[in-house]
């Protein structure tokens, strides 16, 4: 198996606690960089993110379980240097190993 089949494999096993679905499936994993420093997963939870306040800090505690378990399950596997990136600002880490 390839080193990218490898990843989505090990991110399939990653559950939205929400949803009950994988989030490969669901469509949140905008992409990944694999390389001898660092391994980035490229995250869009903006379909995620509510409008109000409330439910944002409840959206918040979920995409901290997703993360979690992402960093979780690459190491797991042996990946070191785990980053979890907003998609849409990759200044934004919501998780680092």
């Amino acid at each position: 198996m390839d080193e990218n089949n490898k990843i989505i494999e090990i991110l399939k096993k990653v559950i939205d606690p929400e949803t009950g679905v994988d989030i490969v499936s669901e469509g949140m994993v905008y992409g990944f960089t694999i390389n001898e420093m660092v391994t980035e997963i490229w995250m869009s939870f903006s379909s995620a993110t509510p409008v109000c306040f409330f439910c944002k800090a409840v959206a918040w505690t979920e995409i901290e379980k997703i993360s979690n378990c992402i960093v979780e399950e690459l190491g797991k596997e042996g990946y070191k240097n785990i980053r979890v990136v907003e998609s849409l600002n990759p200044k934004i880490y919501y998780k680092t190993s």
